[in-house]
């Protein structure tokens, strides 16, 4: 009896340590990247940019569109769900109320905690029936959520990067932005300024843009602001400064990205958020790589447009297909603090390195 009941107790203990043992490992905490990473996500020809910075916290910039089978939420949830140590949203902005812009916020509530929303206040100035429902989707979520509606001149806060409003509700900064490279100086360019007649879509009048720092690395997002209000910030003096990255207005379209405001404020690349028959316009792709100093034009899409021989070679295009149910890319961004950085595409894996500006390496590419 003795031996049986030893032989029991010996079988138990082996039976739990097979299950112990088959347990898989406790899983480790993701860390937060060593670079200010940036995910331009491919949401065809609307907008949806995360920042996962150094200290954990994010950011996302708009939210795609709204669709019946929640495409680009599902895209921005995709990337979240790789990168962020937290499975949450520290900072949301709503730049206006267009559905390729607010079209997943409603939908991302539900997926993830968002701590604070950024928008221009709860209405919008195009409530026609068939353009609203991302708006009241939207807003249904809002009335309950912690918003704030930021002046031009505010800070959205944020331990490692510096992010300054400099449009919201039709109204613009009125002094350089502090601490930005060749911000109040005089535009030359000012005295062949030209206003174009905008189409019918006033919300984008409306639209949240912003600087954003990390170190002396400087992105440039001005959203869906419209030609004839880019004139406010550059114009007679660029308030702006010069930057690193400028991510195309109104997503490569002619209706903003004048020459007045893309050559002032000087940068290294384009990253365009166009989609195969949006944007990538002949009129963009011209203005932006006659730019002083322009090295690279990359784009979350294949032009399809009046623009598409002009197109950027293969390795610099997320987005290649245009056919139904075809799959997004990103392209990420790695930021360093000394200005330096790194573009890669998700699709090919190709990875191109820009040097600080002060550096005399030239830049390098890489698969």
């Amino acid at each position: 009896m003795r031996t049986r009941t030893l032989l029991l107790i010996a079988a138990l203990a082996a039976a739990s340590g097979l299950v112990i043992a088959q347990q898989p490992p406790p899983q480790q905490p993701r860390k937060a990247p060593t670079t200010l990473d940036i995910y331009f996500i491919d949401t065809e020809g609307g907008q949806a940019t995360f920042f996962m910075t150094p200290s954990g916290e994010t950011l996302l910039f708009d939210t795609g569109n709204l669709t019946t089978d929640n495409r680009d939420a599902d895209r921005i949830t995709s990337v979240i769900k790789q990168v962020a140590v937290e499975q949450q949203i520290d900072q949301a902005i709503v730049s206006h109320y267009h559905g390729d812009h607010v079209g997943g916020a409603a939908e991302l509530s539900r997926r993830f905690p968002v701590r604070h929303w950024w928008d221009h206040g709860g209405w919008t100035v195009e409530g026609q029936p068939n353009r609203r429902a991302a708006f009241d989707a939207y807003n249904a979520i809002r009335a309950t959520a912690n918003v704030t509606v930021p002046k031009p001149g505010q800070k959205i806060p944020m331990t490692d990067i510096d992010v300054t409003v400099v449009s919201n509700v039709g109204e613009f900064i009125k002094t350089p932005v502090a601490g930005m490279p060749g911000a109040g100086a005089p535009n030359p360019l000012c005295s062949q300024w030209k206003p174009r007649l905008q189409d019918a879509t006033p919300e984008n009048a409306y639209a949240i843009g912003a600087v954003i720092r990390y170190g002396n690395f400087r992105l440039l997002d001005l959203s869906d602001v419209v030609w004839n209000q880019e004139r406010e910030l550059v114009c007679p003096r660029n308030l702006l400064g010069t930057f690193d990255v400028y991510h195309t207005s109104r997503h490569g379209t002619d209706w903003a990205g004048s020459p007045q405001l893309v050559h002032a404020v000087h940068p290294r690349i384009a990253i365009m958020n166009n989609g195969p028959m949006k944007g990538g316009t002949k009129g963009t792709f011209e203005i932006v790589r006659s730019s002083p100093g322009i090295e690279d034009f990359w784009q979350l899409h294949y032009s399809l447009t009046d623009g598409k021989d002009m197109n950027s070679p293969d390795q610099f295009i997320a987005t290649v297909e245009s056919q139904p149910g075809h799959t997004g890319h990103y392209l990420k961004l790695s930021a360093r603090k000394d200005g330096s950085f790194s573009v890669t595409n998700e699709r090919t894996g190709f990875t191109k390195e820009y040097p600080a500006v002060h550096a005399a390496a030239p830049a390098t590419a890489s698969r």
